[in-house]
């Protein structure tokens, strides 16, 4: 009789019997577990960028339970990781993130010599990228000073600018980014991209694409940014100080990649300088963003609580995606969105 593949549904939302059939008929030797979590515990908005010890703080009542299900996981998809993966799953072999982000999963120690790291890249960029313009549009047409205005009764006219005619320029042209630059372009935008490696067809979607280390000589050229990137050692603090003297005097920084690509002590100075019309962040350094964060109330700043993604789909969405991965693994066949860990600098 064939080995089973126990498959561990690491990810709340999944644990519903639907999504658990749906793991089961995918081939008979999969056999389901789940991580639970506590009643009314709230996971939700804890942040998954930093491992956490197991169990976590919502899942004190379930310890014995996720405990064994990790030590018997061949298979795992999560957001949230323990700190001490390796050890506690010691029979995995892959690992599918919830997210785009596989951050998390290296600073838990996930090795690539081991285990198959894939995400769910691809899977809100559409989304991600409407929120993008969404923000975008509230920035260059005025929105916030029209409604303050009509707050306050008073009859005052707040033309914006253009779209159509200015340079947005994508650092990091991945899923998001390449989203990005088919709904910027159609605005009439010219879009510039930084990308490691280019592919066929990457250069369909942009005007010009620059290596990232002419990171700077693009910047200067754009009237927005949009960083898009992976957090990787490479790119903490990637639109620091020197990035931001780089960009073209008024220009405005959207953020919907991780907070640690950006200085935001570099970002407070350049708002105030003058430098940088505008921000609109969905990711901080940390996360939630401490109530006594001067970005709060720093002047043409927009703030949200790393949403920028639509979920109304989201989840069924990416178990689709795990589900046709699942069968390509039971099959032995190479699996899609798979992570080059190392060529993210992890180890």
């Amino acid at each position: 009789m064939s080995q089973p593949i126990v498959v561990c549904l690491g990810y709340p939302a999944l644990l519903q019997d639907r999504y658990v059939e749906r793991t089961r008929a995918v081939d008979a030797r999969v056999e389901v577990v789940g991580l639970p979590v506590d009643a009314g515990a709230d996971w939700v908005t804890v942040p998954p960028d930093k491992p956490h010890v197991e169990p976590p703080p919502w899942a004190l009542g379930c310890a014995d339970e996720r405990r064994s299900a990790l030590a018997r996981a061949e298979v795992l998809i999560q957001l949230h990781t323990p700190k001490d993966l390796m050890a506690l799953a010691p029979r995995l072999r892959w690992l599918q993130g919830i997210g785009a982000g596989v951050d998390q999963f290296a600073a838990a120690g996930v090795t690539r010599d081991r285990v198959v790291v894939t995400n769910a890249s691809g899977v809100s960029s559409r989304s991600m990228a409407e929120f993008v313009i969404g923000r975008l549009l509230q920035i260059w047409k005025r929105f916030p000073e029209a409604e303050a205005h009509q707050r306050r009764h008073e009859y005052v006219r707040t033309y914006g600018r253009s779209f159509a005619g200015s340079v947005l320029g994508i650092v990091g042209l991945g899923h998001i980014g390449s989203a990005v630059a088919r709904l910027a372009r159609a605005m009439g935008l010219r879009v510039l991209a930084t990308k490691r490696t280019v592919s066929a067809g990457d250069r369909d979607g942009v005007d010009e694409i620059f290596a990232p280390a002419r990171l700077h000589e693009m910047l200067a050229l754009c009237d927005c940014v949009v960083v898009s990137a992976p957090a990787t050692p490479e790119t903490h603090h990637l639109i620091d100080r020197a990035a931001f003297a780089a960009m073209k005097p008024g220009a405005v920084l959207v953020n919907v990649a991780r907070g640690s690509l950006v200085d935001e002590a570099a970002l407070l100075d350049a708002l105030a300088s003058g430098q940088l019309s505008a921000a609109a962040l969905d990711v901080f350094e940390t996360e939630p963003l401490p109530k006594d964060s001067p970005l709060w109330d720093a002047p043409n700043v927009l703030v949200s609580a790393h949403s920028s993604v639509s979920v109304d789909r989201y989840v069924d969405d990416v178990f689709d995606l795990f589900e046709d991965n699942l069968r390509r693994y039971a099959a032995g066949e190479p699996l899609r969105n798979a992570v080059d860990m190392g060529a993210l600098g992890f180890g």
